[in-house]
């Protein structure tokens, strides 16, 4: 059976968002990154944090259990004249194995929901500086959700057409976290919580569009194996019906949630 994320490495380097300046700046002068602060970017994918931090001069640790991704990642990372990140396979699970420095923070790309979110808080607390924090960052707008437009419709339409009308992610099917992230950060010694929301204009082609779903779990090529061809033709095919100039604008709101300590405690 298909891992959470096999074959979606090539798809996730070039068709995931990554976030945007006004995002990182903020980060950086939130948090007082520097070049002597240390920062963890757990669940990394391809670099879409930890590149941009790095072209800022913050040291890096981005941690992935996928191989796939962290060679991508290593690409990117060449390509767009970064340094001194520090790419390893591992996960929630094996923080105590990595030889991690103190951090300042750990940040998380969509990456939280698939942890075991307590058990991985409580970890961070003895890893992070007693200023430092968690940060989650999370686009609200993908296919299952809607942006607005008719395109998320087609593309979940295609998807359940080949996969079913449960949402996969890998060999089993995703369920989502009953407990909003927030809640689960204001019941950890990272109790002081704050949410931030940027918001991004961005045009997809037809092709941003198709290799974006490729890019996620629950549309990966492992999980399509030979109906890839068919999907790519398919939802090709009706977006082009629905958007005959092949780009369609749209809003991107992206949410940052910052968990601190509570300083009275």
């Amino acid at each position: 059976m298909p891992e959470l994320f096999e074959g979606t490495s090539s798809y996730y380097a070039r068709y995931r968002f990554g976030y945007p300046a006004s995002v990182i700046d903020f980060l950086v002068q939130r948090l007082a990154l520097t070049a002597d602060t240390a920062v963890l970017d757990l669940g990394c994918g391809t670099g879409q944090i930890a590149i941009p931090l790095s072209l800022r001069g913050i040291p890096v640790r981005a941690v992935d259990p996928d191989a796939e991704m962290l060679v991508e990642g290593i690409r990117a990372e060449l390509k767009s004249g970064g340094h001194g990140i520090q790419w390893q396979r591992g996960d929630d699970r094996s923080l105590s194995d990595l030889q991690l420095p103190q951090l300042t923070c750990c940040m998380m790309g969509a990456s939280f929901h698939w942890t075991n979110r307590e058990a991985l808080l409580k970890k961070l607390d003895k890893l992070i500086a007693p200023a430092g924090g968690v940060v989650l960052l999370d686009s609200r707008d993908e296919v299952w959700k809607g942006t607005g437009h008719r395109w998320p419709a087609i593309t979940q339409e295609v998807i359940t057409q080949l996969l079913g009308s449960r949402r996969r992610a890998g060999d089993s099917v995703y369920e989502h976290p009953i407990d909003r992230h927030e809640v689960v950060l204001a019941r950890s010694v990272f109790s002081n919580v704050e949410s931030h929301v940027f918001r991004e204009t961005k045009n997809l082609t037809l092709d941003d569009i198709i290799g974006l779903q490729l890019s996620m779990s629950y549309a990966s090529p492992a999980l399509l194996g030979d109906r890839l061809d068919f999907f790519k033709s398919e939802l090709r095919v009706r977006l082009q019906a629905e958007i005959p100039s092949g780009t369609v604008e749209g809003t991107i709101s992206y949410e940052v949630l910052i968990g601190t300590r509570d300083e009275t405690a």
